[in-house]
């Protein structure tokens, strides 16, 4: 039973505060992790303006983070001492500024604060909107696999302001409560609706009239009265940017003897934001329910509400892409998110755009980039493409490649592509005359790569993407110790170091399982490591691995 069910109990009003902390930060790097977040504020000693749109000088990354709703974060010094206690391993990260917030001060928390209270803040004013969601960000900042999760059920999340009239603040100015309209609407009550007590009907139609409450949660508690409870598991553990949603499968129709074409579609709402899927699009498909068996594959054309893949039957397959062509039927429904970004992806810039794009594609590979060249074509852009087939019978999504700019290598025929005389040389290696893409078996990405590497192409002018085949995680047997724990597992020939970690219990996270995707990159201590994959760069190999495809020699040492 919620503990404030009724007017009588109201909360408490909090006493005038100072603040103790006015911080302001920037997108940068997470430490450690192909992450980046505004987490790591700065202190600051001057006196700040504050828009409706937050402190001068302070980013917010995710989009939804960026509405005047969310314009400050203040989060209870009370806090950090609790987080010192329960978690004295990390207690040097507990410190003012740790979970990002903009303000913190005494005597203030989720249990005294109530939804829609205006505070004077300097001589601004401020009304709170909702709690702060926590999301995997968190895990990483604090290297701890569950904080995000511990955060949202102790509730010590932090909270959010709009701000309803601008003004100047700095570190020591007063805050003071100057009016009260949801006396009974703690956000500890509100945290027990939204995290705990998630499908209370009654609650819910309260929660969407309530005054002041920002409008991402009225949104939400909308969405669950239709369609019940949505699934946290990604905001918590790393998947925020692409919720699971439920397709229907509409049109399923080969291409080749071995590449299938499935269309998919959703009837689910989706925003004109999230609808584009942006460069090189991957959605990963999620089989039966085992939220751990996905499969990352290239989207051909559409949108997010509307898409097409082309995929191959994979007779070595782990389980996707025979499912998907032996067992899926026109009208069964499948959980599908927007795919990992990649590592090494770019954005073509208008200089990028003037030079020569050469794609060098392998097999079922050519559907990672079969809406870029059409996207250069309709721009007049010079671009060549060099296609390895085994025989032209298999070339899928030949009618969607431009005739005069393909040139077709045949295996069967005897015709070999090679790579050397495709690949220009770079006359500038600060502005190479042109860029290169590359999709296919492991040994044509890997040739690619060294090559363009020896003749000094910079990594904005490279793209590489590999669509399964090749790297399996599995090779020569060797040992492994987890530092955090001292554990020392074998990892036998058969299985790969990501399959040892995850029977153990380190919940290691996945997706494409080629190293492609990065999800699974875990940080390597010591020792010596066989790198496969795309997903990183020379310089992460230095300090992390691919656990999903990449091995060690002998013994190696890791943190996960």
């Amino acid at each position: 039973m919620d503990a404030y069910s009724s007017e009588s109990d109201l909360v408490p009003l909090p006493p005038k505060v100072a603040v103790l902390s006015l911080r302001t930060g920037k997108v940068r790097p997470l430490a450690g992790v192909k992450l980046t977040s505004a987490i790591n504020k700065q202190p600051r000693q001057d006196r700040v303006r504050l828009t409706k749109l937050g402190f001068a000088g302070d980013e917010r990354q995710h989009p939804p983070h960026q509405s005047p709703d969310n314009a400050i974060h203040q989060y209870a010094r009370s806090h950090y001492d609790r987080w010192r206690a329960e978690l004295p391993d990390r207690k040097d990260k507990f410190v003012i500024g740790g979970f990002g917030e903009n303000i913190s001060t005494t005597h203030l928390s989720e249990n005294n604060v109530c939804v829609g209270d205006k505070f004077r803040l300097g001589d601004a004013v401020v009304q709170v909107t909702m709690t702060r969601q926590p999301c995997f960000k968190l895990n990483h900042r604090f290297e701890h696999k569950k904080m995000a999760t511990m955060v949202q059920n102790t509730g010590r999340t932090g909270w959010l302001y709009r701000v309803l009239c601008e003004g100047w603040v700095e570190e020591g100015d007063e805050m003071e409560l100057i009016e009260r309209i949801n006396p009974a609407w703690p956000l500890s009550r509100l945290q027990h609706f939204l995290y705990t007590d998630r499908n209370n009907a009654e609650a819910l139609e309260q929660l969407t009239r309530l005054p002041g409450l920002g409008n991402e949660l009225v949104g939400l508690f909308q969405k669950r009265l239709e369609q019940g409870a949505e699934d946290m598991s990604g905001r918590l553990d790393g998947d925020v940017a692409v919720p699971w949603r439920s397709y229907t499968l509409i049109e399923k129709t080969y291409l080749t003897p071995r590449v299938k074409k499935f269309v998919f579609a959703t009837d689910e709402n989706i925003g004109l934001d999230e609808l584009h899927l942006g460069h090189f699009p991957h959605v990963r498909v999620k089989f039966g329910s085992d939220s751990n068996f996905t499969r990352a594959y290239s989207v051909v054309s559409g949108d997010l509400k509307r898409f097409e893949l082309g995929i191959a039957r994979d007779d070595n397959s782990r389980g996707g892409s025979v499912y998907l062509h032996d067992n899926m039927v026109v009208g069964d429904t499948v959980k599908i998110a927007k795919g990992h970004a990649s590592a090494n992806k770019w954005t073509v810039d208008q200089d990028l755009y003037a030079k020569k794009h050469v794609f060098i594609l392998g097999g079922i590979g050519v559907t990672a980039f079969v809406g870029e060249i059409q996207a250069l074509a309709k721009q007049c852009v010079q671009f060549e493409i060099h296609y390895a087939v085994r025989s032209l019978s298999d070339a899928a999504y030949l009618d969607h490649l431009p005739k005069a700019q393909t040139t077709i290598y045949t295996k069967a025929e005897g015709q070999r592509l090679r790579i050397r005389e495709v690949v220009p040389s770079v006359d500038d290696i600060v502005n190479p005359h042109a860029v290169i893409y590359c999709c296919g078996p492991t040994g044509m990405i890997e040739e690619t790569r060294n090559l363009t590497t020896q003749l000094g192409y910079p990594r904005s002018h490279v793209y590489f993407e590999e669509f399964g085949g090749g790297a399996t995680g599995t090779g020569d047997p060797f040992e492994v110790e987890v530092k955090t724990s001292g554990n020392i597992l074998q990892v036998s020939r058969e299985k790969s170091l990501l399959q040892v970690l995850n029977e153990a219990g380190f919940d290691i996270d996945s997706s494409c399982l080629a190293g492609n995707c990065g999800a699974c990159m875990i940080d390597y201590c010591k020792g010596e490591v066989i790198h496969h994959g795309v997903a990183l760069d020379d310089e992460q190999k230095s300090t992390s691995m691919l656990s999903c495809v990449s091995r060690g020699k002998g013994r190696i040492t890791v943190s996960c």
